[in-house]
């Protein structure tokens, strides 16, 4: 259990989900966008060449879904 207010703070990570192909992350990302999901960071490309996103679940957990860029 992460104390809340350390994991706000820090803004500390729950989970992370990671898929295996480019155009699964896409995927993901817009069927939770049109759902109306709040991201807590939005799709984007990192230095390292991932893909990645994140959102804050109704308890407040960030979670990090990531995928290759390519």
């Amino acid at each position: 259990m992460i104390d809340p207010e350390l994991r706000d703070r820090e803004q500390l990570l729950a989970a992370s989900l990671t898929v295996a192909r480019a155009e699964e992350i896409k995927n993901l990302f817009l069927t939770l966008q049109a759902a109306g999901v709040t991201f807590f960071q939005t799709l984007r490309r990192e230095p390292w060449g991932a893909r990645n996103f994140i959102v804050r679940d109704p308890d407040g957990n960030l979670l990090l879904f990531a995928g290759p860029a390519e």
